[in-house]
């Protein structure tokens, strides 16, 4: 079994001790065999390992040195425990060798207890078996998350690639198939390194070269829900290709059209709605029939498909799209809304496409995919600035799981303001600061993305 099903395994039974210590009696029979299981599984890991270490690093847990994702199965468990170390402020959570299932129980049943009461009873009672390590800062674990150079390179490179591939399809020239598919595997490798990490990326929105961004962008996103709702990264690898290739059929389209400031006329909407067609051709002609090259048509040709049955190019009402499709139909109207376009200058503001998403559920998007975005991305996605109560204004960095309404920021202006590199502020633990609404950061002449860069 993999260190990472070795950790998912163990914070789900320890999440059910949790439960059941909260309920019942220690000595309950529900208590004692929710113990016995959870002692039974660690102790059998720590024939392998010679500790048990869990770590909350940002909003993240680490089993050994190994990150565990936030997926639909698990969910809870998961979160409850990062929740429960956070506000306890405990950065390691050490089991070793001769623990016994007594210290287990002893130990669980003040874990639950609220910080000052488990400060006390934890320097009271003698745990031989389980030590704990405290926070100090946010950033001191650096050797969990790797500097984010690395993940940046990674960006850039699958931007240069993205290019590379539309310009040869669009040009006639020879397609490097195994580049496009070593893109989505490192980024698949960061996604799971640090997926709010790649995701604050996806807020560069270059202007001159939106096609190329986009495509990028709706990849990135889309690996994230797919991640998101549990595909394994065989499929994730067909799901960020097909995201990246969605708008593939648009290097057919005038480049005069597709930039045009004003309103298209009936005529050259129906051209622009051919890019569904397109697509197919190209990718057709890139990657053949394998089954890579049939999702990615299938995508293409789908991905203006609606939940209800409307949309483009014409189908049957009953004749509904696949799953990817579905995650790509989505995350390819979140980034355009929230880019600025010639013919769009102020794009939504990250919040207000999130609402637009959720008020067209059923209609044109799937209502459960939304709901599993929405939660991914937050109230407030990072890349949104946001007017304080105090009169400074922050930029989301981060998201915090359990508390989507209060993300983690970077204060940029001050109450002058002024434009500052100013400090970090984790919103749910900082008592007295409220948000007042979210702002355009770019009225005080700054781009939100280049606090990424």
């Amino acid at each position: 079994m993999s260190i990472y099903e070795s950790g998912k395994n163990m914070t789900s039974l320890y999440y059910a001790l949790i439960k059941a210590v909260q309920v019942y009696d220690l000595n309950n029979d529900v208590v004692q065999r929710a113990a016995k299981k959870f002692f039974s599984y660690i102790n059998s890991l720590l024939n392998i390992y010679s500790r048990i270490i869990l770590v909350r690093y940002r909003d993240y847990i680490f089993f050994n040195k190994q990150r565990l994702r936030f997926e639909i199965d698990g969910y809870a468990s998961l979160q409850f425990i990062h929740d429960k170390l956070k506000k306890l402020n405990i950065k390691s959570l050490i089991f070793s060798s001769g623990i016994d299932k007594n210290e287990i129980v002893t130990f669980t049943s003040i874990f639950k207890e609220e910080k000052e009461t488990f400060l006390k009873q934890f320097s009271e009672k003698k745990f031989n078996h389980i030590n704990i390590e405290f926070s100090t800062t946010e950033e001191e674990l650096s050797d969990y998350l790797h500097d984010g150079e690395r993940i940046k390179r990674t960006y850039f490179r699958a931007l240069k690639t993205t290019k590379d591939l539309m310009h040869n399809l669009g040009t006639g020239q020879p397609v490097d198939i195994r580049s496009s598919k070593r893109v989505i595997y490192n980024l698949i490798d960061a996604l799971f390194q640090d997926e709010f990490g790649l995701l604050a990326l996806t807020t560069l929105k270059n202007f001159d070269e939106y096609t190329y961004n986009h495509s990028l962008n709706v990849g990135i996103l889309s690996l994230t829900l797919g991640q998101r709702i549990g595909l394994d990264k065989k499929n994730l690898v067909k799901l960020g290709i097909s995201g990246i290739l969605h708008d593939i059929g648009k290097v057919i389209i005038p480049k005069a059209l597709i930039y045009k400031s004003q309103r298209l006329t009936d005529e050259e909407w129906e051209t622009l709605k051919q890019h569904s067609y397109y697509g197919v051709k190209q990718i057709l002609k890139a990657y053949g029939l394998d089954e890579l090259g049939l999702i990615s048509m299938i995508v293409a040709y789908e991905h203006h498909w609606n939940y209800d049955g409307s949309g483009y190019p014409a189908h049957r009402q009953n004749q509904k799209p696949i799953l990817f499709s579905k995650i790509v139909r989505i995350c390819d109207s979140y980034d355009a809304m929230t880019t600025p376009r010639t013919y769009v200058p102020i794009p939504y503001l990250p919040h207000l496409a999130l609402k637009v998403l959720w008020k067209r559920r059923n209609t044109f998007f799937d209502p459960i995919l939304v709901k599993v975005f929405t939660q991914l991305l937050g109230q407030y996605p990072i890349g949104s600035c946001l007017e304080l109560s105090n009169g400074e204004i922050g930029l989301v960095i981060r998201q915090n799981q359990s508390n989507s309404d209060l993300p983690i920021i970077k204060i940029v202006i001050n109450k002058d303001e002024e434009k500052i590199d100013g400090i970090i502020i984790d919103l749910s633990v900082q008592n007295g600061l409220k948000i007042v609404r979210p702002i355009y950061l770019q009225k005080y002449g700054i781009n939100p993305a280049s606090y990424f860069v």
